[in-house]
């Protein structure tokens, strides 16, 4: 016996993916606002915060209708809008990881270097100044998190029972932080220099 129900969504689906795949923009838009609500949600889910899981699905989207002539579909669409958004979701956690290891790697090899004179003092001075303006315009949490983690020593297990959230959240707080302040300071600062004020010789000014 034929279900005629999934019959239906399955030739609702073919529709939609070969008006996507053919540049009709009004599929397009019926597929965004059928599926980008429960898409951020899913991110949520997977411990992406709220701003960032708008801007994951966002990007999911256009890299969806960029490469949509290549578009290879071979289950239901919403079942391969999730689970693509979900590998997005990863993609991110990967990224955040590789970025950090990158920062501590960097901040390692300078860490033994010592100013030599009053000018680099006043360069510390200077650096210090701009990365306190920069962790002030974090957000409030990210920022209580950040602190914790990268001028209090705290471990992220421990930050996530006093902030009363989930390791992955707070990674993904600190993840969020680096890329605010690489943004923020990217305009005045070459990025080892970035990486050198965000090192725990340099501990800010700022309070959480």
């Amino acid at each position: 016996m034929i279900d005629i129900s999934s019959a239906n969504i399955e030739a609702e689906d073919k529709l939609l993916i070969e008006g996507i795949k053919h540049g009709n923009t009004a599929v397009y838009d019926i597929v965004f606002t059928r599926f980008y609500s429960a898409l951020v949600y899913h991110a949520v889910m997977n411990n992406i915060p709220d701003d960032d899981a708008e801007d994951l699905v966002q990007e999911f989207f256009f890299k969806l209708w960029v490469n949509r002539e290549k578009l290879e579909i071979h289950t239901s669409l919403r079942n391969y809008l999730f689970v693509a958004v979900k590998n997005s979701c990863n993609d991110y956690f990967r990224h955040q990881k590789a970025e950090q290891n990158l920062y501590d790697k960097i901040q390692s090899q300078i860490s033994t270097e010592e100013p030599t004179n009053d000018d680099d003092h006043l360069v510390e001075s200077e650096l210090r100044e701009l990365i306190n303006t920069a962790i002030n315009k974090l957000p409030e949490k990210c920022r209580r998190v950040f602190i914790l983690y990268r001028f209090k020593n705290k471990k992220v297990s421990e930050i996530a029972e006093m902030e009363n959230i989930t390791p992955r959240t707070v990674e993904t707080h600190i993840g969020k932080a680096y890329r605010m302040l690489r943004q923020e300071l990217k305009a005045y600062l070459p990025m080892f220099v970035t990486a050198m004020i965000l090192s725990s010789q340099f501990p800010p000014y700022t309070s959480i």
